[in-house]
């Protein structure tokens, strides 16, 4: 049902609010890997296999060179879908090029190898120094206007907390701003192995930050999980991401995964996920998903089309390997109609 109203809402127009991503941004080298006779190594267990059986040397294949970071990849994707969108990164690479939107870079982007295998991919990544030591004077400094100015209803995609280490003072320093009518979207990355206080911090930071403004948190299943036994959440199943919402008192907590997208609010809304028909690129798929989701949010969709739009992003991105335009999304759904 979500799936016909979105493709029949595609094909009209939509009014956006604007939508800005922060704050990271990264220049992502793509490798196969081979052994020492030129063979490739395709799957991620057999590559485990050959370094756990004392091979030490292994070659590097050189595939592509890619922008990338979790701003980046939203901003390019609420981009190709309608919004106007402002990207403040740190995109200071002659390899990022130029994007079809507005950016404003706020110093060097961090470096990831990522390491390709058949259906799977292994990331390396190295913050550059300006990544890891950013502070929310940095953003002012780069908007140049007063800090109670610079929003008034845009949908903020704020982005990888686990990269950057001045994101908690940065939330708190935006609970005690004017943010208008604003609705700030929030991935903190891969939490899954953060320490417990520092989750608890961020989690009154947001908590402060939605009592100015609408939150929401968006994250995939075992991040959500983590968050939840850090505030002792101990409600499962489709009771988790409500109970969560609550603890945290923010707006939503919306969940992204490979099997379905929920969000809870004053209700709980469910959109099961596309099976994806290949897997060409699975790193950066959450980013689509958000981007998407600013999106819906940013048209004033309902819930259950905000998740069909982010889950319809993420699978054509899974596929294809290239972020989806408005058409892809509306030929991804005629072929799927079933849904």
């Amino acid at each position: 049902m979500e799936y016909d109203a979105l493709r029949s809402r595609l094909t009209g127009g939509l009014d956006y609010r604007d939508v800005i991503a922060l704050p990271d941004g990264s220049v992502d080298r793509y490798y196969g890997v081979a052994d020492a006779t030129g063979e490739r190594i395709r799957t991620l267990p057999a590559f485990v296999d050959r370094l756990s059986g004392g091979v030490r040397s292994l070659k590097l294949v050189s595939e592509a060179v890619r922008p990338g970071g979790q701003a980046v990849n939203a901003a390019r994707q609420a981009s190709v879908l309608g919004p106007d969108v402002t990207l403040y990164g740190h995109l200071d690479d002659p390899h990022l090029g130029s994007f079809p939107f507005r950016t404003i870079s706020m110093g060097a982007p961090a470096t990831v190898q990522v390491l390709s295998f058949d259906e799977e991919e292994m990331m390396l990544a190295v913050e550059s120094e300006d990544i890891r030591e950013w502070r929310i004077e940095d953003l002012f400094a780069a908007v140049r206007t007063e800090p109670d100015a610079w929003l008034s209803d845009e949908v903020v995609v704020l982005q990888n907390w686990v990269g950057v280490d001045g994101m908690t003072d940065a939330i708190g320093t935006l609970a005690d701003l004017d943010l208008g009518a604003a609705t700030v979207v929030f991935d903190p990355g891969d939490v899954t192995a953060s320490s417990a206080e520092p989750l608890r911090a961020l989690c009154r930071a947001l908590g402060a930050l939605a009592a100015e403004t609408e939150v929401v948190l968006t994250a995939n299943d075992r991040e959500i999980g983590r968050l939840a036994a850090v505030l002792g959440v101990e409600a499962t199943g489709t009771e988790r991401e409500l109970a969560l919402r609550d603890r945290l008192g923010i707006d939503a907590v919306v969940l992204h995964d490979e099997r379905r997208a929920a969000a809870a609010t004053d209700e709980l809304t469910v959109v099961q996920n596309f099976e994806a028909e290949r897997v060409r690129r699975r790193t950066g798929a959450g980013d689509r998903f958000d981007g998407a989701l600013a999106t819906g949010i940013a048209a004033g969709l309902p819930w259950g089309e905000c998740l069909a739009l982010g889950n319809a992003c993420a699978t054509y991105f899974v596929e294809q390997g290239e972020t989806a335009t408005r058409d892809d999304v509306r030929e991804l759904l005629d072929r799927r109609s079933d849904r």
